[in-house]
């Protein structure tokens, strides 16, 4: 397993291993689909990828919101700034999280037109 693979962790929950391959469940509890092993570990690879460019974001952003900040306030103990400050921490984290989602719902997005998987459709 690569290390782009051991980031993309998270997405791989969401398979479980089948006979035939492995069933996607959206967030562990949707209908399951069957995909295979190739299409399983796109998925995962692609999403390891995606981390890595959130990291990278976060750390941008974080940056920027501290130089935001430092140019309205720059003395640093006014109360002004840990207000501004908060704000826009709370804005980026609503963006990652938002950002992450999106990104853990892609097999969703690229598998809507795939039936679920029943277990009694035989071999």
């Amino acid at each position: 397993m690569s290390i782009i693979e051991a980031f993309g962790w998270t997405m791989a929950t969401q398979f479980e291993p089948h006979r035939r391959g492995f069933l996607y469940r959206r967030d562990r509890k949707g209908p399951p689909i069957l995909v295979t092993a190739a299409e399983r570990n796109a998925f995962v690879r692609a999403f390891g990828w995606q981390f890595l460019a959130h990291v990278a974001g976060f750390m941008a952003a974080v940056i920027g919101a501290a130089m935001i900040t430092a140019r309205f306030y720059p003395r640093g103990d006014e109360t002004g700034g840990f207000f501004l400050m908060g704000g826009l921490m709370l804005g980026i984290g609503l963006g990652l999280y938002l950002s992450i989602k999106w990104a853990m719902h892609a097999p969703a997005r690229a598998l809507a037109g795939r039936p679920t998987f029943s277990s009694d459709a035989g071999p």
